[in-house]
């Protein structure tokens, strides 16, 4: 069995139903005089047409006009956005070095802001080493995020040990901090 023969019965016509239905359209086809049969053939291709544009070339042409409306705003996002690209390739050349200004005394300022006494501060390089005795973890924990956000330190190494031997001083710890001052990338 062809499988044309297949696809028409699966569809519901019987194998002879396309051949009557071909002899059906040429038998009308031969009744009409040459005039209506211009006039069905020109009907026939305007509604061939018809369907052909609104099928085919209505969307195409909404979406053409579509796209030139939105053309000169993508436009304008293109160059805001080279712009900033270029911004952005000129941050690093324009950032300062993070260790300028940093010493000694400004790292024990920083922490007496914060509450903080420290045993022993010692600046070398980049780094710098803190020293804490009996001080509480909040206000160790804080005066760490100001010297990150301020003097741009991070922690590369910490040893904190609680106190527990004290009920009066629930909270507190002993602290070993190194620090490294962060470079500009």
């Amino acid at each position: 069995m062809s499988l044309y023969r297949k696809f028409f019965e699966k569809l519901g016509f019987k194998p002879g139903r396309l051949s009557e239905m071909r002899a059906t359209a040429a038998l009308f086809w031969a009744a009409r005089n040459r005039r209506e049969r211009i006039l069905l053939a020109l009907g026939f291709a305007a509604v061939l047409f018809g369907l052909l544009y609104l099928l085919l070339m209505a969307p195409a042409l909404q979406g053409r006009a579509q796209l030139r409306k939105n053309l000169p705003g993508l436009r304008q996002q293109a160059a805001q956005f080279q712009v900033l690209a270029k911004q952005a390739a000129a941050l690093p050349a324009a950032a300062a070095p993070a260790a300028a200004g940093i010493s000694k005394e400004s790292i024990e300022a920083a922490l007496q802001k914060n509450g903080l006494q420290a045993q022993s501060v010692v600046w070398s390089g980049d780094f710098a080493r803190l020293q804490f005795a009996a001080v509480p973890f909040g206000a160790l924990l804080d005066a760490l995020q100001s010297l990150q956000k301020s003097m741009r330190l991070s922690v590369v190494e910490a040893s904190v040990t609680a106190i527990t031997t004290d009920a009066s001083k629930a909270g507190s710890v002993n602290a070993s901090l190194s620090l490294r001052a962060q470079k500009a990338d």
